[in-house]
């Protein structure tokens, strides 16, 4: 969806990194806080709207379903990328209320690499891990108008996916460069001036010789970086040569595999676009 958030509410992103966004920061614990003392979620989200919070910025309402996402959210408790906004005592509290007493597990370490790539393979939303039936674990679509859940045991879902990146590695056919991108408006803008100076008859030549400078810098700039399609092709033949190397095998579903589609017909690997690939039926079953 085009208003889906790209990040939980509470963090934003600058410089490349998600940071605590204040204002967000400051809702979540109180959410935290009003439910411990026994607001409903509708409750909740009505104090929201009146406060003026806004958790997409095209609108300012709230619904249950926003503040259900924001409690049942590890995230919260830090680690991977995401800073800590709640302590563990508080967020099991929560849990505890909401009746996971015997069902709450944090997703195990060694699915991080998937977790990080799950998407619903009906809606293409992110899903998200819980333990919330009997233990079992579950991935959940975010998407609340989609709610399709898949419940898979962790090392099964853990060996498919293994699976799967072993015969991505085998059906590379080619790895493509990075496509230049669109010149920048510096760019554009030092090369019309340079046009205009070779038309000038009394085009001065030391302002000429900085504009090709300049030229030069901006061209330079913006050639893609052959590193990461190198080291790619060096994690294909590591995977190859090696593909029960568990280190390798993770490494090169970070640079290689863009999602992973989770649905009830099975597990899908979407490869990145720089990838050529043959057989790509094998990676869906």
């Amino acid at each position: 969806m085009a208003w889906q958030r790209k990040i939980p509410f509470g963090y934003s992103i600058q410089n490349g990194e998600i940071i605590r966004q204040t204002e967000e920061e400051k809702a979540v614990q109180d959410i935290f806080s009003r439910y411990l003392l026994g607001a409903s979620y509708s409750q909740i989200a009505a104090e929201m709207e009146r406060q003026g919070i806004r958790y997409h910025q095209h609108t300012p309402r709230w619904n249950k379903h926003m503040v259900k996402r924001i409690l049942e959210n590890p995230k919260y408790l830090g680690g991977d990328v995401c800073p800590r906004l709640i302590s563990d005592a508080d967020f099991l509290a929560v849990q505890l209320r909401r009746g996971d007493q015997t069902t709450y597990a944090p997703c195990p370490k060694q699915l991080a690499p998937v977790r990080g790539r799950a998407v619903c393979a009906i809606c293409g939303s992110p899903m998200t891990r819980d333990t919330r039936r009997q233990g079992r674990p579950r991935w959940h679509c975010q998407n609340p108008e989609c709610g399709h859940s898949l419940y898979i045991a962790d090392e099964e879902l853990l060996a498919r996916v293994r699976k799967k990146l072993r015969l991505l590695a085998l059906a590379v056919e080619e790895i493509r460069e990075t496509a230049p991108p669109t010149p920048s408006l510096d760019s554009i803008r030092i090369q019309n001036e340079l046009n205009l100076c070779f038309n000038r008859a009394d085009a001065n030549h030391e302002y000429v010789k900085a504009l090709i400078l300049g030229a030069a810098t901006e061209r330079y700039n913006e050639m893609p970086d052959p590193g990461p399609c190198q080291r790619l092709r060096d994690l294909v033949r590591q995977v190859r040569e090696n593909p029960e190397d568990e280190e390798t095998l993770w490494a090169f579903c970070e640079a290689a595999a863009s999602h992973i589609r989770m649905g009830q017909g099975g597990i899908e690997l979407a490869p990145m676009p720089v990838l050529k690939i043959q057989h790509r039926e094998e990676l869906a079953v």
